[in-house]
């Protein structure tokens, strides 16, 4: 009978990947969002969703405040593409189909918002990418192409409702100011100095 190395078996268990076959173990009765049928199965469904939830302020400021702090526009797109995912919104193919619009909405919205920003981190390809990070700045890649051809985001690109929501987005001055924090006494660095003042 062999032995086995019990700290290698111990390392293995605790490496936090998953057991192959674990997904077999779940409950069938408590499936997890993206288990079960994708809400969306429609591409103009999943878009128009997506649009309405980007125009509501609580989502609206964060996401603008993000683009003007430098985060790229592809990285937006993909993680909002795959929180749809796992929020079973739709599945990995309606995901990969709604990037391109989700970068193009997101532009538009930064646009309309006055905020310069950032498509990608400018990498390219390397052979260690996964395939969906390969698709994606593929994407970006063309993008970045087809608004340097025309200085605008395509005619097309987007879907007219969308744009006239977008247009009819009111923008105040001060909307993305971000407020000025209110002056205040400094505070003690260490906990000793607080009883020498």
């Amino acid at each position: 009978m062999e032995q086995y190395d019990q700290q290698g078996i111990d390392a293995l268990v605790n490496t936090g990947r998953p057991i192959p076959g674990q997904s077999l173990t779940a409950n069938p009765e408590e499936r997890r969002p993206f288990e079960q049928a994708p809400e969306f199965v429609k591409f103009k469904d999943a878009l128009d969703y997506t649009a309405a939830e980007l125009l509501l302020e609580e989502n609206y400021m964060p996401m603008m405040e993000a683009i003007g702090d430098g985060v790229t526009i592809v990285d937006i797109a993909t993680q909002m593409g795959y929180v749809g995912f796992r929020e079973g919104k739709w599945n990995p193919d309606l995901m990969m189909m709604l990037i391109e619009p989700f970068m193009y909405l997101l532009m538009a919205l930064a646009e309309k918002a006055g905020i310069e920003y950032r498509i990608d981190d400018e990498d390219d390809i390397d052979e260690d990418d996964t395939a969906f990070e390969q698709k994606t700045k593929n994407i970006a890649n063309s993008i970045k192409e087809d608004v340097q051809k025309t200085g605008d985001i395509p005619q097309g690109a987007l879907p007219t409702e969308v744009l006239e929501k977008i247009e009819a987005l009111e923008m105040s001055s001060s909307l993305l100011a971000k407020e000025p924090q209110e002056m205040s006494e400094p505070q003690p660095q260490s906990l000793l100095q607080r009883g020498t003042e």
